[in-house]
């Protein structure tokens, strides 16, 4: 029953306009990726992935996108460039979230069942660092400086936040009933952590440590804060639909229906264009963020999951 509240149960680099953004979509029905051109909004590609793939992680600088596949205990690694499958990094354990440092030098996974935390050098796959740091780590994100890690610890009801340089745990941030999503504003000033059993979102002032509380629609999964960070958006699974928050006023903006049990969400900042995995629908719902209307619906794989940043842009 973990398992299974555990699958039906995210952060932006500049772009210039000659370059063509993806959206890297995990469907853990299928055991495939589907990738999304989102100038078009059409399927580009779709690759084959380990077993219940569930979080992604991707990254320009290194033309790579790493997949956690929880059932099969792998990450596997796609080349962006081709979107071919190039290696899988085996883990001995269940790998759901997934971050990059903004530096490209480390990946981190979050370990549901053994509650840790891996480190793992994305030049030598083979180095790996742990650290053990709450019950069923969940959402990571990592500071624009590559100094803290943010993970939500789902039954702990707690963010640690780790030193990065020594894998050890700063402090601990309570927060609201089963944090599973996080989101860290562009300035990292601004750590939103996305509440399932409370139905909240608390956005939390890094450097204060000042907290408020949100409340967003049924059974909220994951967020993704606008560029200027005046705006948050916040997928609900139950409701089937995106609560859009005001964050300095602390109001909601709207709400915008989507399709069955939305779990992942990226923006692309510069088409300004908001996606969300519906892993009810077997698609992807694409938001016009300036104006908070549902633009198009796109057809992925069985059950889109892509639980972490999924949006790269290449030249």
């Amino acid at each position: 029953m973990l398992v299974a509240g555990l699958l039906l149960t995210a952060c932006t680099s500049a772009s210039t306009p000659t370059e063509t953004s993806y959206a890297y979509i995990t469907n853990q029905g299928d055991n495939s990726v589907s990738i999304i051109n989102t100038a078009s909004n059409m399927l580009a590609d779709t690759v084959a992935a380990g077993k219940a793939p569930v979080g992604v992680a991707v990254s320009a600088a290194l033309q790579r996108a790493f997949i956690s596949n929880v059932e099969s205990q792998e990450i596997s690694v796609i080349n962006t460039q081709n979107n071919k499958l190039i290696d899988t990094i085996k883990i001995n354990g269940s790998p759901v979230g997934l971050v990059l440092a903004p530096d490209n030098k480390m990946l981190y996974v979050a370990d549901w069942f053994e509650n840790r935390i891996l480190a793992i050098n994305t030049q030598k796959f083979s180095d790996i660092r742990e650290l053990s740091v709450g019950d069923a780590p969940a959402g990571l994100v990592v500071s624009p400086d590559n100094q803290s890690l943010y993970i939500a610890n789902r039954d702990s009801n707690d963010i640690a936040v780790i030193d990065t340089s020594t894998l050890s745990i700063k402090k601990r941030i309570p927060v609201g009933k089963h944090p599973f999503g996080l989101a860290l504003s562009n300035s990292g000033n601004l750590l939103a952590s996305v509440n399932v059993k409370d139905d909240t979102v608390d956005i939390i002032h890094t450097e204060s440590g000042l907290k408020q509380t949100l409340k967003v629609g049924y059974h909220p999964y994951c967020a993704a804060f606008s560029l200027d960070e005046k705006t948050l958006y916040v997928t609900n699974t139950q409701d089937d639909s995106v609560s859009v928050l005001n964050v300095n006023a602390g109001t909601l903006i709207t709400t915008i229906n989507v399709g069955s049990t939305p779990e992942g969400i990226s923006i692309d900042h510069r088409l300004q264009r908001a996606y969300i995995a519906n892993w009810g629908s077997n698609n992807v719902s694409v938001i016009d963020t300036k104006t908070n209307h549902l633009l198009t619906t796109i057809k992925t794989g069985d059950k889109s999951r892509a639980f972490g940043q999924f949006i790269l842009s290449r030249p």
